[in-house]
């Protein structure tokens, strides 16, 4: 029922509350299961290689194929999702890749999984820039940083839970004869099928369709949404102004090296830390490294939660790619398994709080068709570095062992460090000029002059 006479605070705070507690679970799990899809990977090969007598450099490439497709599917996949609806295009991703997923459990050869890892990329494609552009949709800019860093902590779930899920099944599933690792990309293919059945139905596309939301909230959350995109927009926001955009090519630079960094430890962690000690088993590997991202998601909250309060974006950003590097060098150079686990945990649990707050910049420059494709630029454009990442790790791992996979590492992290503290940003992710509450207007009133601060 209406609540005509509520004060416009208690509108917004209610509204809020419902769309997170809609939108945010759900999204969520879908990038937990995204997660152990996309990663599983680093966790099988350390049976799979010695099965089908794979290398380390060509698994190298195998894990560079998913960014192949990727790369080259990104940016319709998200032309798409504008034009027919995020519930039918993220249903359609969900099915797709979770069917791949399923099909490498029969695999008998290195160029079956990587045809296998290359379409996983073409179906996958426009999932994450996807998911980024929907809230987009539904979440105010000066909420954002709270939102997408919710949605960042299913990603972090998914990191601490894939090993201890991947090699419990390998360890202990060996059903029908077949390998455990076979039995990891079966198990969980499924749930990334049944949650794209779910999502097809779940997800709303608009607030004005929200049949959850009372009439009085729509009208706020939509005059809120539209007041923004007018404080926001620039006078040409197409496709073409996308691609010619600076900011756009700046954070994919930024984005480029850290996800070179990122995604290469994602998949060459399981090596590195079975690496550090000869004692370790596939199930000790499994449980070091779920102890980081589980960390992570407490400064996750904590860092994203302070930037909204601040309106202060890009050094935010910053702190947790240095203290990254930080453990980078720790386990690198230390002297004692000991310090090179700590190292690898200071690492793991530092890095994902710059996700949640990088992701908000975009979207205080981009609207509509623009902002959908330059999203998926700056992700596509990541895919790249990371395709060219996992090669250069596959023969730095065999020259230089985990010293050399880690220095390379750092040293990425490091120069996107540097992009990111030469990122001129005029923060509006702020401005009072959308600090309005009266529903029926869709502009600032009188008194919200829109304000800018250079950082």
């Amino acid at each position: 029922m209406d609540t005509l006479n509520s004060p416009p605070g208690d509108i917004r705070r209610r509204t809020m509350a419902k769309v997170l507690r809609r939108t945010v679970p759900f999204l969520m799990a879908l990038y937990f299961v995204n997660i152990l899809d996309r990663v599983n990977l680093g966790y099988v090969a350390l049976d799979m290689q010695d099965e089908l007598s794979i290398s380390a450099a060509a698994y190298g490439s195998l894990a560079a194929a998913f960014f192949v497709g990727y790369f080259f599917f990104e940016v319709p996949s998200n032309v798409l999702l504008e034009k027919f609806g995020a519930n039918k295009v993220i249903s359609r991703i969900m099915v797709t890749w979770g069917i791949v997923t399923i099909l490498t459990f029969f695999v008998t050869a290195y160029w079956q999984i990587y045809a296998l890892r290359f379409l996983l990329g073409v179906m996958e494609a426009g999932f994450f820039p996807g998911i980024i552009f929907y809230l987009s949709q539904w979440v105010p800019s000066r909420y954002r940083a709270k939102a997408v860093t919710l949605f960042f902590v299913g990603s972090q779930l998914g990191t601490a839970f894939s090993g201890p899920i991947a090699t419990r099944i390998m360890d202990h599933v060996s059903w029908l004869g077949h390998s455990g690792w076979r039995w990891v990309f079966m198990l969980e293919g499924v749930p990334a099928v049944l949650l794209g059945i779910m999502a097809y139905v779940y997800l709303t596309n608009h607030p004005e369709e929200a049949k959850w939301l009372s009439s009085q909230e729509k009208t706020w959350l939509t005059a809120e949404l539209a007041a923004e995109r007018k404080v926001n927009r620039s006078e040409n926001h197409g496709v073409k102004q996308a691609f010619r955009s600076a900011r756009v090519w700046h954070l994919a630079g930024i984005y480029m090296l850290f996800q070179a960094g990122t995604q290469g430890m994602a998949y060459w962690a399981p090596t590195v830390v079975k690496g550090m000690s000869d004692a370790f088993s596939n199930s000790t590997v499994g449980m070091i490294l779920m102890v980081p991202p589980l960390l992570s998601i407490g400064v996750m909250l904590i860092l994203s939660r302070h930037s909204d309060k601040a309106g202060e974006r890009k050094y935010h950003a910053m702190f947790p790619i240095v203290l990254a590097v930080s453990g980078i060098v720790i386990a690198a150079a230390g002297d004692s398994v000991t310090m090179k686990i700590a190292g690898v945990i200071i690492y793991g649990s530092s890095y994902p709080s710059f996700l949640g707050i990088f992701w908000t910049l975009p979207s205080i420059y981009l609207t509509g068709v623009q902002a959908a494709v330059g999203l998926a630029i700056i992700n596509a454009s990541s895919s790249a570095s990371t395709f060219a990442s996992n090669t250069v790790l596959g023969f730095l791992s065999e020259a230089y062992g985990n010293v050399g996979v880690l220095v390379f590492i750092g040293g990425c992290m490091g120069v996107a460090a540097l992009l990111l503290l030469m990122f001129k940003a005029s923060d509006r992710s702020l401005t009072p000029g959308l600090q309005h509450d009266v529903a029926p207007a869709a502009k600032p009133s009188d008194g919200a002059a829109v304000t800018q601060r250079t950082e």
